[in-house]
């Protein structure tokens, strides 16, 4: 073997490496760590009909421990809260109220010194239900003609103390993705400039692509079964927990298929590239 053999082989494995761990934690940086896309993933799940009927169900009774009623209009408050239950995912305003629930809590999570004090040690995670509580509080005014105070957050925990740690991590690390993607880029570009035929370089990295778009797959699958076997603080976590990672699964899905297309293509265009290159050469050992 000789020594731009070596160099290009070695390039195309660091190539391989590095991107096996850039894409993911791009993925987890734009999607989850950045406030944008976790909105984006995470606003989907408003729109699903169990959550949202347990999501009701668990902001009408937060509002209603953190108010104190007058007892004549006890009954008339009853009806107004039932209503909500059942119904305030038909609320026009009810869209804006969970995007902004979902702001809050990515900030909470996600944001340094944002998370109370009081919960910072005793929580993974931390869902802000503040803003639809709000949002009952503003539709049982309309129906009563009396507006009560809420408290400016209204948390629901999901997850456990161990949690913190990964999701600390996690913000901490993915950012970083851009090193791993640059070492990526730089190895390829060597493997290909010291290559004797380039057309093979492109094909051991469109082998090893397609390679990781199997390994990432594996690992997503394998990765989403422990963490939903993790105990969840109660039912509301629990499917929330449940529907974010059938929507986390779904866009890293996406992400995975763009990359086996670019992998699969470099693929191709290295057999060409080889198949036109022997020809080549085999004419040229004919004259």
């Amino acid at each position: 073997m000789t020594l731009r053999t070596f160099v290009s082989a070695l390039g195309v494995v660091l190539a391989v490496l590095l991107t096996a761990v850039a894409v993911p934690a791009a993925w987890v940086d734009q999607t989850i760590v950045q406030e944008t896309g976790f909105v984006r993933l995470a606003g989907a799940l408003g729109s699903d009909p169990e959550f949202q009927s347990q999501l009701a169900t668990a902001a009408v009774g937060t509002f209603e421990s953190s108010v104190s009623l007058p007892g004549p209009i006890q009954n008339l408050a009853a009806d107004a809260l039932r209503n909500a239950a059942s119904g305030m995912q038909s609320w026009s305003d009810y869209p804006q109220a969970w995007e902004e629930t979902v702001r809050n809590s990515h900030r909470l999570n996600f944001t340094a010194g944002s998370q109370p004090e009081e919960s910072a040690a005793t929580t993974a995670l931390l869902l802000d239900v503040g803003p639809l509580v709000r949002l009952i509080r503003d539709h049982f005014a309309t129906a009563t003609g009396i507006r009560l105070d809420v408290p400016s957050e209204s948390l629901v925990s999901l997850g456990e103390p161990s949690h913190r740690q990964l999701i600390e991590r996690v913000a901490a690390f993915a950012p970083l993705w851009w090193i791993a993607a640059v070492g990526a880029g730089v190895s390829a570009l060597l493997a290909l400039a010291v290559a004797r035929r380039r057309s093979v370089v492109l094909v051991w990295i469109g082998l090893g692509g397609l390679a990781l778009a199997a390994l990432w797959t594996a690992a997503g699958n394998l990765a989403g079964g422990m963490i939903g076997k993790l105990s969840s603080a109660n039912g509301v976590a629990e499917l929330f927990k449940q529907e974010f990672l059938t929507a986390a699964r779904t866009g890293f899905g996406e992400w995975i298929v763009i990359a086996a297309v670019a992998s699969g293509a470099l693929l191709v265009a290295g057999v060409i590239a080889w198949l036109v290159s022997g020809r080549q050469r085999s004419r040229s050992a004919q004259a």
